[in-house]
């Protein structure tokens, strides 16, 4: 295992960098050189109406967290909203346009750089207790600073990746937080990190990257999780998991993801939310981590969730009648259509499942079929090791790319038919095909040797153009006793909204490899293989789809 530290994880992109600093620069000293001129106005007048501040809060043991402090002029007390930081390197300072909107609705606003991250102090836990405690240290931090004027009763917290899953533990643990708005968050970070057997190694590996120091607790874990020795990792974790607290605080909380997350895999956060016992909100979306609010947090603009946040704290903190509570529980946007649909709850919102099963080639293609009648018999022979397909090329940044109707294509033809296993519908649909909700597939699974990393894409399909276009994927291991053992395997795949045009097919794509989920030295073996079959029950996948 190479000891090299990989490239620093960033939410933003260059240009999204450039125009940060020159917001900030506009905010804290009213230089608007490089601003975008529709917030020129929009600062002139927080500046005008506001206090800001940049300032260091003494959490204790030595420990100064890097923060910014900003109230309006009028008399208080202020409704508080506390924004832990992102998972960018330029800290709390990703707030700047939620800043200016914030104090716009007579927020009083602190936001902070946890410990080990940009100008704060200390070393990286990734949400542990001290960042817990950290953030309550911070809203006693504010509701002693006189100048504020906060009112103790009317706390809110907010973040966006890093921040939103503190914002939620901190709010978990202090029944001063009433209302929480979590964005790209996730819910059991065990499960985010290492799913069916399977480690997410490149989102760990970045996640490892965001702050200045690492704490000696985490280089451990980090140790163990490269090793493969996730006990301690899990374990680790589940402190660091909203979903697996105790006792979970019924606060009204409004949380976002995305169909093609990265960092945080969506399902983990929807089998919460559909438990959690408070308010809630959930919005999916088309993209990657916080390809939405992004912009909206950054530079103000309008985006449908960061809209929705503010009007959440309306309600929640203010008692404003706005309707947020009225307009739908979950709120999807269809890939690529961007149509967006309300709904009650996640199995309502599900489409009923249309189920396709494996057929072995014939002699008139080199692949499977995917069909409605199962076959009676169904195997598929692998040569382990190559990668074939991918569902993304990096982490987040795809997921921008997505939201600019410019996703990844790949070959069909491109895919060598005996490193992979390929299936496809007979003819393209003849009307669009509305999938909604969570397929799954079914196979036996026997390996040559003890163990075998599968993953599973499903595309749709372009017969015109050869091209194909990532619908949903996930990965699993398979760990046996001994080789040539056949293990029945049932996979759900990531959650999905996702319309298939006329004229396309569904292709269903089994490989052995994918950079997201092993490690170079993980590589198979060369000539290890790995055969697909209906030994122990049918082999399909079941997608929820509807004309």
């Amino acid at each position: 295992m190479s000891d090299a530290r990989p490239e620093q994880l960033r939410l933003l992109t260059p240009d999204q960098d450039n125009l940060l600093q020159a917001v900030i620069r506009a905010l804290f000293t009213g230089d608007y050189t490089g601003v975008p001129e529709f917030l020129v106005d929009d600062i002139e007048a927080v500046r005008a109406q506001s206090r800001l501040g940049v300032e260091k809060i003494d959490v204790g043991n030595g420990i100064l967290l890097d923060a910014s402090a900003s109230w309006p002029l009028t008399d208080g007390p202020h409704p508080l909203i506390v924004m832990p930081a992102g998972l960018d390197k330029t800290g709390w300072r990703m707030y700047a346009g939620s800043i200016v909107r914030l104090l716009m609705r007579g927020y009083a606003v602190v936001a902070y750089s946890e410990r080990g991250l940009a100008e704060s102090g200390g070393a990286l836990t990734v949400a542990g207790p001290e960042d817990v405690a950290d953030g309550r240290a911070v809203i006693d931090w504010a509701l002693n600073n006189s100048e504020l004027r906060a009112d103790p009763d009317k706390i809110g917290m907010t973040g966006i990746s890093y921040g939103s899953g503190i914002s939620q533990l901190v709010a978990n643990a202090d029944e001063r937080v009433k209302a929480v708005v979590a964005l790209s968050t996730w819910a059991d970070l065990g499960e985010a990190l290492y799913d069916n057997q399977t480690r997410h190694v490149r989102a760990a590996e970045q996640l490892a990257t965001i702050g200045h120091t690492n704490s000696a607790d985490l280089e451990i874990v980090l140790g163990e999780f490269r090793a493969n020795n996730m006990k301690p990792v899990l374990a680790y974790a589940a402190e660091r998991s909203p979903a697996l607290m105790e006792t979970i605080r019924p606060v009204p909380t409004f949380f976002t993801s995305f169909w093609h997350e990265t960092i945080f895999p969506q399902n983990q956060l929807l089998a919460y939310f559909e438990r959690f016992p408070g308010p809630k909100r959930l919005d999916l979306a088309v993209g990657d981590h916080g390809a939405v609010e992004i912009p909206g947090v950054l530079l103000g603009v309008y985006t449908r969730t960061t809209e929705a946040a503010y009007d959440w704290f309306d309600h929640y903190l203010l008692d404003v009648d706005n309707g947020i509570d009225r307009d739908g529980i979950v709120h999807t946007e269809g890939m690529y259509t961007f149509g967006q649909s309300t709904a009650p709850n996640l199995a309502a919102w599900s489409n009923p499942m249309r189920r396709y099963h494996f057929q072995s080639p014939g002699t008139e293609s080199s692949d499977g079929l995917l069909a409605k009648e199962p076959p009676q018999s169904f195997t598929k022979l692998i040569q382990v090791g190559t990668q074939q397909v991918r569902a993304a090329e990096a982490l987040v940044m795809d997921g921008f790319a997505e939201r600019l109707l410019m996703p990844k294509r790949q070959k069909l033809a491109t895919v060598d038919r005996e490193a992979a296993g390929v299936w496809t519908t007979r003819f393209g649909f003849l009307k669009p095909q509305h999938i909604a909700g969570t397929p799954e597939v079914h196979a036996t699974v026997k390996p040559s040797t003890e163990a075998v990393t599968l993953i599973a894409y499903l595309f749709d399909h372009n017969p015109f153009t050869g091209s194909m276009r990532i619908i949903t994927h996930a990965a699993t291991t398979v760990k046996n006793m001994q080789p040539n053992q056949a293990t029945a395997i049932q996979l759900p795949l990531r959650a999905i909204e996702y319309q298939v045009p006329i004229g396309h097919k569904l292709a269903m794509i089994i490989d052995t490899k994918d950079h997201f989920y092993m490690y170079d030295e993980d590589d198979p073996a060369p000539g290890g293989t790995v055969i697909l079959s209906n030994e122990h029950g049918q082999a399909y996948i079941d997608i929820p789809m509807t004309y």
